[in-house]
This record gives structure tokens, C-alpha cells and sequence, in this order.
């Protein structure tokens, strides 16, 4: 019989709730039962977290970073339970999982654990009034509501909670209905470490449901989000009160290959930057811009890349491959396909799945599309699968304007030996982060989001956990200064 799992409010499972079953993209196989929550049962969660506010908000940053020290040593110890569910969950592959999305969780968890960067206050001068001095103090902005997407549910429960934990927030963060498991499961391990009953909650269900009621409830004090443009767009037009949003929204993002690079390294790091976990991945390099001497030897090492690629059961660690996620996404990705042929892109390589792949699983083949023009909607929107657009340029404005020419700013890569021409491209490129002859490496020490309709604010780094706070400066004067006497001399001569 497979497990069963409940939603963690106040420091126990809740097993009220609609039961879902749900099932493995890689295989069909039956997974787990989840109990959903409705709207009562989330008021409940922000009940619980607003509670344990009262105390968390004033505890000191030892106390919060030995707890979330305890959390990653836990989860650790579990690594295993924990990448088996998350592939089994979403389709990605058992290697993805056990060697990156897994063990870069856990480092990022030790890096909100262990930095030094964020204090709670800091003392400035006010160069106006000698004799004076400011205390800006970082306060928690109260209750995060941070609702997360299907595609990589592990990091990005783990994105949410370090900087809001750390900046004194109680969380109630909504994993995505279809892959909640190892955030229910790190709902579980946090408890066990020691985080006081209800400053970390984890509720699933309908975002329709649990997300609405989390955004339209005016006792949470801000909401943290990342998932498609369309959706960031719908929750600031349906908040309540004057909630303050962190956006982490869609990506076309551009790979852009120069004459001069290393093309064999260039080729794998584009190919790594599209396909892995089959392209759903929102700072997917799904646009190729490659220099048109040399279009043909590279699009050529990129096929024998692709060709070498292994399709099989994504729970075998032999496999490189992985699901769709959703049936849904498998239909859009499709559909955007057809859009592009049908508007003169041609298929230069897809890869042949076969029968490699288990019959029960939802996968879309690997593809690479030549003749595709800026103005094509394959080149413009975020198709989030395995789906590379090449387009080709001549100059270096002519790179930059190709990769600008979009509404999206997430990331980018730039590929060349020539480190000087690399950053200058870099700098002109509306992205929150670019690479540089590397695609997908993501530091917690970095911050990270997006420029135009890629999103607001941003997460990780000392710029992500200063989101997660509210500023308070307190003007302290060390006694009387002849200032006061001019300036209370406006009113009393």
C-alpha cells in the first residue's frame, strides 16, 4: 500500500483533507496518498504560524541558524529517501536528483545555517546632524506565504524557507499539488529538528484553494512565489491589503555561442543548459544564438551530444532522460512545437525514444529547431520542455539584440575564450543572472531572479534574505546639539 502523507501545521500532521493519489510521471506507478486542504483548514495553518510568530520573530540569529544547521544534518542523514521521492514525484532522473538537486539543497540549507553576511541591525551616521547616530534594524516581515512549482519542489522549498526562517518569518509554505512529497517530508524533518511548533507549516492542495486563500488573507504578511508569469500576474491582482510579492516567474534565456569558444565544452554546456530535467526548468537556455561561422560544426557537435544521450526509466541511474512532469505541460510543449513548424522552423534532431522509455511515463523527445525566426512564438515564449531554438548571428550587437529580444530576464550564458568581450556582452544582456562558459550553477550565496516579466525581487543571497525583512531605522541623538535648538527655534523663538 503506498504511504500516506498529511499537511504540517503547528508542528503535527494533519490528515483532514481530500485524499489524492498520485502517481509517477516516470512510470504510472502508483506513489502516495496526500490529504489536501481546503480554505479552513489553511486559515488554521495561519493561525498556527501567526502564533508562533509571537516568540520566533524575537529569537536571536543563533537560535534560528543552529535550527536550520540541525534541519540540513537531518536531511542528510535521509538523502536518499529524499532523491528517490523527488524523482519519483516529478520524473526527473534518479541522477539529477541524488547528485544535484538533493546535495545543493543541503548545501544551500548550510549556507542560510552558517553565513556571516546578514546581521539584524547596523549602526549608520546621519552626516546632517553631528552628534547623532541610526540604528537600521532588520525585523521579519511577519507570516510568508510561499507557494512553490512542480518543477524542482525540493530546492525550491528549500529557497523559501532558509531566508524567511532566517530573517525571524514563520512560513506556511503550498508545494505544488502534483509533487509535494519531499516538502511534506521536510515539513516532517523539521519538526524533528527542533523548529518550534508552527514557524514552518506545509499545506498542499489546489492553488486555486490553498493559494488563493493564502494571498487573500490579509494576516499574511507577504508571499513569496515562483511559477509562470500568467499566475505572478493573477496573484498581485487578487491580493488583499499591501502584501509585499517576490516574483520568481518564466524565462526564454539565451545561450549565446561566439566563434571564438570552445565549442566541445560550449556544446555540453548548452546541451546541459536545455535538457536537463527536460527543459523544466524556468532558467532553461531554450534559445541557441550561435555565431553564423559557425553554425554548421556546431550544431553538428550538438547533435552527436544529444544522439550519445540515454532514454530509459528515469528512476535508473543510468538514465540521462527525464519525464514530463504533467500532462498538461507535455500538451503545451507539443503544441508550441507544432506552432513553430507550422510557421517555417524545421526539426534538425530529435531524439528517437522509442520503446526506451516506460509506457506508463509522459516524455517528449529531446529536440533541437533550426530556421527559427525572433518574431516565431517558439523564439518568444517559455515552452519549458526539451525544446532548443537556434537562431544565428554576425556581430556582437547583433547578439546582444537577439538576446534582449524577448519580455523575459532571467538568465543567459555567454560562451567564448575572450573573458573581456564575455563580460562586456554580459553587462548589456536583461538578465538577473548570466553565465559565463557555464549554464545552471546556482550559488545560495547569489541572489537570484529576474528582469521584466521574469519577476520581482529576488531570492538567495544577502539581497534574498533582505527581502524576507522590513526596515527599521531608529534616529538615537546623545544629548543636546545646537541643532536642536535651530530646529525647535522654527517653532518656539
Amino acid at each position: 500500500m503506498e504511504p500516506r502523507y498529511g499537511n504540517w501545521i503547528g508542528g503535527r500532521e494533519d490528515f483532514e483533507g481530500d485524499p489524492h493519489l498520485l502517481k509517477s510521471p516516470a512510470d504510472g506507478r502508483e506513489v502516495a496518498t496526500v490529504s489536501f486542504a481546503d480554505a479552513q483548514k489553511t486559515r488554521e495553518t495561519i493561525d498556527a504560524a501567526r502564533e508562533a510568530l509571537k516568540k520566533w520573530k524575537s529569537s536571536g540569529l543563533e537560535e534560528r541558524q543552529g535550527l536550520l544547521l540541525r534541519l540540513a544534518e537531518r536531511i542528510q542523514s535521509r538523502s536518499e529517501v529524499y532523491a528517490f521521492l523527488e524523482s519519483l514525484n516529478t520524473g526527473k532522473t534518479l541522477r539529477q536528483s541524488s547528485l544535484m538537486d538533493i546535495p545543493l539543497g543541503i548545501d544551500n540549507l548550510r549556507y542560510f545555517a552558517t553565513t556571516k553576511e546578514f546581521s539584524l541591525e547596523r549602526e549608520i551616521e546621519h552626516p546632517e546632524y553631528p552628534g547623532t547616530h541610526g540604528l537600521i534594524q532588520y525585523a521579519p516581515m511577519g507570516v510568508v506565504a510561499s507557494i512553490a512549482p512542480w518543477n524542482v519542489p525540493f530546492l525550491m522549498a528549500v529557497w523559501k524557507l532558509g531566508p524567511a526562517l532566517l530573517a525571524g518569518n514563520t512560513v506556511v509554505l503550498k508545494p505544488s499539488h502534483y509533487t509535494p512529497l519531499t516538502a511534506l517530508e521536510l515539513g516532517r524533518d523539521a519538526a524533528a529538528a527542533g523548529f518550534p511548533p508552527g514557524v514552518v507549516n506545509v499545506v498542499t492542495g489546489y492553488g486555486s484553494v490553498v493559494g488563493d486563500s493564502l494571498i487573500k488573507d490579509p494576516r499574511v504578511n507577504m508571499v513569496s512565489f515562483t511559477g509562470s508569469t500568467k499566475t505572478g500576474r493573477e496573484l498581485l491582482s487578487g491580493s488583499s491589503g499591501l502584501k509585499k510579492f517576490t516574483l520568481e516567474l518564466g524565462g526564454k534565456s539565451p545561450n549565446i555561442v561566439f566563434a571564438d569558444a570552445d565549442l566541445e565544452q560550449a556544446a555540453r554546456g548548452v546541451l546541459f543548459g536545455i535538457y536537463l530535467n527536460s527543459g523544466q526548468l524556468c532558467e532553461s537556455g531554450s534559445r541557441l544564438i550561435v555565431q553564423a561561422s559557425i553554425r554548421e560544426p556546431f550544431l553538428s557537435t550538438l547533435r552527436g551530444l544529444m544522439e550519445r544521450m540515454r532514454a530509459g526509466n528515469p528512476m535508473d541511474m543510468e538514465t540521462d532522460i527525464s519525464a514530463i512532469t504533467t500532462e498538461v505541460q507535455r500538451q503545451k510543449i507539443s503544441a508550441m512545437v507544432e506552432s513553430g513548424l507550422s510557421a517555417g522552423a524545421r526539426v534538425y534532431f530529435q531524439k528517437d525514444l522509442a520503446s526506451l522509455c516506460p509506457p506508463g511515463g509522459m516524455y517528449y523527445a529531446p529536440t533541437l529547431l533550426t530556421d527559427v525566426r525572433p518574431d516565431m512564438e517558439i523564439a518568444r515564449e517559455e515552452i519549458f520542455g526539451p525544446v532548443l531554438s537556434a537562431m544565428e548571428f554576425t556581430t556582437e550587437a547583433d547578439a546582444v539584440e537577439l538576446a534582449n529580444q524577448t519580455d523575459y530576464g532571467l538568465a543567459a550564458g555567454v560562451w567564448t575564450t575572450d573573458l573581456e568581450k564575455a563580460t562586456r556582452v554580459a553587462s548589456q544582456i536583461d538578465a538577473g543572472t548570466v553565465w559565463i562558459n557555464e549554464y545552471h550553477m546556482l550559488s545560495a550565496a547569489a541572489p537570484r531572479g529576474g528582469f521584466k516579466n521574469s519577476g520581482i525581487g529576488r531570492e538567495l543571497g544577502l539581497e534574498g534574505i533582505q527581502e524576507c525583512t522590513q526596515t527599521r531605522h531608529i534616529f538615537v541623538n546623545r544629548g543636546r546639539t545646537d541643532l536642536d535648538d535651530v530646529a525647535y527655534g522654527l517653532l518656539l523663538p
